[in-house]
């Protein structure tokens, strides 16, 4: 892996079920020098059919280096081995990361469980 991957940062990760794909950094950065990284795969598959889900950010094509659009797919979060991070693609802005970030939290109900809202 070249360097330390950062938070918000869209990556080429070689998943062992599903293969290549993009995904997106969530884990704080004072962890992503460690063994493990938090990502949410990406799929560019069924995009009219998801897009309407709260647990699905729209990424377009041109985004963080992406070729093409895809929704990040917050259900999916998982930690992966640095090792399996490929090629960084690009970044994704503070407001689309804030996106990715808030589908996770609904994900996990963490609106209603702190008392937050979710609009």
């Amino acid at each position: 892996m070249p360097d330390a991957p950062s938070e918000g940062e869209v990556w080429l990760v070689n998943f062992q079920e599903g293969g290549e794909r993009p995904a997106v950094v969530v884990s704080r950065n004072q962890l992503n020098r460690g063994r493990y990284i938090l990502v949410v795969p990406c799929t560019s598959a069924r995009l009219p059919d998801r897009t309407a889900f709260p647990n699905y950010v729209h990424l377009p094509r041109g985004v963080a280096g992406l070729t093409r659009d895809c929704l990040a797919q917050a259900h999916l979060i998982q930690p992966v081995d640095a090792s399996i991070l490929m090629q960084r693609l690009g970044i994704l802005g503070p407001e689309r990361l804030s996106e990715v970030l808030r589908a996770i939290a609904w994900v996990i109900d963490l609106f209603d469980t702190v008392g937050i809202s979710d609009t």
